[in-house]
Parts: C-alpha cells; structure tokens; sequence
C-alpha cells in the first residue's frame, strides 16, 4: 500500500523529535508498504535540520522517503509560529498533485498536531483515491485554550475549531493517542464508530541493544 503520512513536526533518529511518525513509517516499510513522510523543513523540536533545496526537498531514511516542504524559520510560541504553520498548510496544497501521487489509492493520515492540515489532506486524499485518517495528539483548540490561555473566540482558536469540526466530519478514522478523547471528539461532530484509540509503544529490539548503556 502507498501511505502518505502528513506530519509538520516528523523527525528521525537522524534529526531528533519527534519520534513517532518515523517508527510507524519504519514498521510499515519493514511490512512492505511504500511510505512517504512529509513534513515541514522548520521545527523547533529538531536537533537537526533536514536539507533545503528549493520549495520541496527529498530524502530517503530507513526506507522512509521524506519530502521536506520549506517553510519559514521560527522560535517560540508567538506569530512566527503560527505563520510557519499556514505556510506549509499551503505548501500543501501547492505539491498536492505530487503528493496524491504517493498514496495513490492509498492512505493519507494527517498528523500534525493542529488539526489544519486535514483540510489539504482531504483534497490529496480525493485526487489519489486514497482513504484519509485523521491522527490526534492533543485537543486542538482545547489545548492551547487551557494551556496557553488564549481566549475561545480569537481569531486562531475559531480557526482551529473550525479544522477540528471538519477534520472530524471528513475524516474516515481518528487515531487518538488520548484513551479517553472519545466524548470530547463526539460532541464536536465525530461518529463514534470512527474512533480508534493507539497509544505510544517502544522498539524492543533498540530497547534490548542499549540495556547496558546509561
């Protein structure tokens, strides 16, 4: 199967953080699918920063083929964050043709913590013929409400509620790493059927090979 894993923030062991859409993108090559990682070429939870050539940028780690979007640098929580993530939700949208044509009749899941992307994701997704899933690692909007405190009615929060109630609606099934998200997706439009709960696993076999290192 072609599977395209839509992820802002995806690292490797080769860049740092964060971790979770190399090992599901390891595994399933190792099972024999063909997997396409793409992600943004600025994150601030990387150790290393992935190469810049051009609008869109490739590499191959483990099996896993990266497409690096580029995507304006920035640090902190403030509008520069924000702005980098408009920028490769349009990224998105402007390499949607080459990327349906990794998951052509495929996957398409949407990872990436906010929940904008779904709507590029969609639009990939229809084009390859592909089946489109939605992967949630925090309650956006509800995260940066109760976290950061921002305020429920700006600007960005009813940006984001309004990608969450679509990604909800559009998606065919939503990963939640959270065991109890269920009830809060439900009442924000998700079929109860669509839910399925992954949580966060580990490699054994790293786990066995670094048991005598500190």
């Amino acid at each position: 199967m072609n599977i395209l894993l839509i992820n802002h923030y995806a690292g490797s062991l080769r860049h740092g953080m964060e971790y979770r859409p190399f090992y599901l993108g390891r595994e399933w090559t190792r099972m024999g699918h063909r997997v396409t990682i793409a992600a943004a070429s600025c994150s601030h939870v990387r150790t290393v920063p992935p190469p810049v050539r051009g609008a869109i940028s490739e590499e191959e780690i483990d099996g896993i083929r990266y497409l690096w979007l580029k995507t304006p640098k920035y640090t902190g929580n403030g509008a520069r964050r924000a702005f980098n993530m408009f920028a490769f939700v349009r990224q998105l949208f402007r390499h949607r043709a080459q990327l349906a044509e990794a998951c052509a009749k495929g996957a398409v899941i949407a990872s990436s913590t906010y929940p904008l992307d779904m709507v590029p994701a969609a639009a990939i997704a229809k084009a390859a013929s592909a089946r489109l899933a939605f992967e949630v690692h925090d309650l956006w909007p509800l995260s940066p409400m109760e976290l950061g405190g921002m305020p429920r009615y700006h600007p960005f929060i009813l940006l984001m509620q309004w990608a969450e109630n679509y990604a909800y609606r559009h998606a065919q099934k939503v990963v939640s790493l959270l065991p109890t998200a269920g009830p809060h997706m439900f009442d924000h439009g998700l079929a109860p059927e669509k839910f399925v709960h992954i949580p966060n696993g580990v490699d054994i076999s790293e786990w066995l090979s670094n048991s005598g290192e500190l």
